[in-house]
């Protein structure tokens, strides 16, 4: 029984061991593809490509605070989006304040609507939870359409600013989507972290347990926001044209939780492996190759490409694309564990089964 449990250990230590050393390898290839990535593409495949490549990035992994490690689904992620947005480049682009006071006033802003808005989410759970949070989008938007703001929000128009030079936002952009992984992983790490797991297994052991999950979950909230808040600045910032049905729309409230499903919630690599394949999706789609073929229209169903990867990965991979390579790996290690078995029985070699090794001990 003893070197069964040591045995279980062992196992346990060198698939923990795996996974970090995994996870030290991807975020290195991130950031040293990040920090070169300028100097080898030019500024089409900076501004189109990778620049939402790290605004869908930050998004998913502000999202996956909620979806992945506390188990709710916040559709309404793109409110806090569009809040930064917009509050950034009225001061910016209409009130001509500067940058750091601008994104500092529009972090206390989304942080404050993430905490208002928390009091009365929190009271449903699952689907209706989801469905609450979703129904923030247009009411960001009916909002900042309003006729009495039209003088900050110039209405349809959307606000019309200069956008930074390209390198510079991308840059922004890029430090920002590295700190908003970093702050998941050490936040999964941390004992705030585990309450937020806590809280996805068992919502009422955790409450008993002695965990305020009123509290928590609140906080989590305003991380969230917050996260999300600042990703809409850096948006502002490197676009400079903010349109309402654009920030604020329903196509971008499933974008998150779309690349978070797709790679894996509740992972670190997940969001950045989910946000990969899309923005890989998107490179090819507008590509010469695919723009001077016949299927040069498949832009025009980009979003119904998306939905449809969203479906397959329901079907197939709901754990996301980690979850069926852990799934993948596991199996191939029982088929060797088989076939060593199999060998072994064929030279006459004894193999000791469950049952037996039970009754010798």
């Amino acid at each position: 029984m003893i070197v069964r449990l040591q045995l279980t250990r062992l196992v346990e230590i060198r698939q923990y061991a795996r996974r970090r050393l995994i996870l030290v390898v991807v975020l290195t290839a991130f950031f040293v593809l990040g920090v070169i990535a300028p100097f080898v593409s030019g500024k089409y495949v900076i501004d189109g490509i990778l620049d939402f490549f790290l605004i869908y990035l930050a998004l998913a992994q502000s999202y996956d605070i909620l979806g992945g490690l506390m188990g709710y689904v916040d559709l309404g992620i793109t409110v806090f989006f569009g809040a930064g947005a917009y509050v950034y480049a009225i001061l910016v682009y209409v009130e001509h304040l500067s940058q750091f006071v601008a994104i500092f006033i529009a972090l206390l802003f989304c942080a404050l609507i993430g905490l208002l808005v928390s009091f009365p989410m929190f009271r449903l759970k699952g689907f209706y939870f989801a469905v609450a949070t979703l129904s923030l989008v247009p009411l960001g938007q009916y909002i900042v359409l309003a006729p009495a703001l039209e003088n900050l929000t110039k209405g349809v128009g959307g606000i019309n600013g200069v956008p930074a030079n390209y390198v510079q936002a991308y840059y922004s952009l890029f430090a920002f989507a590295l700190f908003a992984t970093l702050f998941v992983l050490f936040l999964s790490r941390s004992r705030f972290g585990l309450a937020l797991t806590s809280i996805r297994e068992d919502e009422v052991i955790a409450e008993s347990s002695g965990i305020n999950t009123k509290w928590v979950k609140r906080i989590a909230m305003v991380i969230s926001a917050t996260l999300a808040g600042m990703t809409g600045c850096l948006y502002a910032l490197s676009q400079g044209t903010i349109l309402p049905y654009v920030v604020f729309s329903l196509y971008q409230a499933f974008i998150p939780v779309t690349f978070a499903l797709f790679g894996g919630t509740g992972t670190v690599i997940g969001p950045i492996l989910g946000t990969g394949a899309y923005s890989l999706l998107d490179y090819i789609l507008h590509s010469n190759l695919v723009q001077g073929s016949a299927f040069s229209n498949l832009t025009l169903y980009e979003q119904a490409i998306v939905g449809l990867f969203l479906i397959v990965v329901g079907l197939f991979a709901p754990d996301g694309i980690l979850g069926l390579a852990k799934r993948s790996y596991a199996r191939i290690i029982l088929m060797r564990r088989a076939n060593s078995s199999e060998i072994l029985v064929s030279k006459n070699i004894p193999v000791m089964k469950g049952n037996s090794e039970s009754r010798s001990e």
